[in-house]
């Protein structure tokens, strides 16, 4: 209905993740042939895999998870809890972002430009893999930023949680062997940044399996967390 927003957010969207595209191909272009043990297309496909996830999670989920501090100031949540649906569903997913989804595409064609560009061969269950892997980062971003608003159904104002949540999330989009050991193992247990973004490369290139579990066990944890929280802030707000 809104072309002209459409085409804005999208190429928005493009030359936001094009900025970060040409400042590691810049950094390469100097000389360096490796960063951290990384070369460029490893990078390149790190580069491709958060523009992926970004782009599902921003067009499905983000705008929508945003709008529930909004709706518990105005009481607009109480007449969606009156409603005979899924309260978390009609939430999380009433309105879609194409913009932003759009990116998706965008994503997966560099993706495969990498891939090809470095040389990599790469089975199908390692694909199907990293597309299992891929929708667990989504869901891991769902669950930590749906913990984060949900604090709006105690404390009204939370604007300050949505800076903090995309700027630990970059944490994860740098290739997770520069970073000590301490500050891996806290943003892959207690804040999984890395493996929202690291690991679906980790099993594309390096065919860890043990990614897959991790990923699946962690995905799992924060989701049910999110939605316990959930529950259990509903029934404060309640009272």
């Amino acid at each position: 209905m809104y072309r002209f927003n459409f085409i804005v957010g999208m190429f928005t969207v493009v030359l936001g993740y094009l900025s970060n595209i040409l400042f590691y191909y810049f950094i390469y272009n100097t000389g360096v042939e490796k960063i951290s043990g990384w070369n460029k297309y490893e990078v390149f496909i790190l580069l491709a895999t958060v523009w992926i996830v970004d782009s599902i999670f921003g067009g499905m989920f983000f705008f929508n998870l945003i709008k529930i501090p909004m709706k518990v100031k105005n009481y607009d949540l109480d007449a969606i809890l009156l409603k005979p649906v899924n309260v978390i569903f009609i939430l999380t997913l009433r309105q879609f972002n194409f913009g932003l989804f759009a990116g998706t595409f965008f994503g997966i064609l560099f993706l495969i430009y990498s891939i090809y560009m470095g040389g990599f061969s790469i089975g199908i269950v390692y694909i199907i893999m990293y597309i299992l892997l891929v929708f667990c980062a989504v869901s891991l971003l769902f669950s930590i930023l749906f913990m984060m608003v949900t604090f709006s159904l105690r404390f009204v104002r939370i604007q300050g949680l949505i800076q903090v949540f995309w700027t630990l999330m970059d944490i994860g989009k740098q290739p997770y062997t520069i970073y000590p050991t301490a500050i891996k193992l806290c943003f892959i247990y207690l804040i999984p940044a890395i493996v929202i973004y690291n690991f679906p490369i980790m099993v594309l290139i390096d065919n860890n399996y043990l990614t897959i579990v991790m990923a699946l066990a962690i995905s799992y944890i924060f989701m049910r967390i999110a939605v316990l929280n959930f529950k259990k802030s509903i029934k404060y707000y309640y009272n």
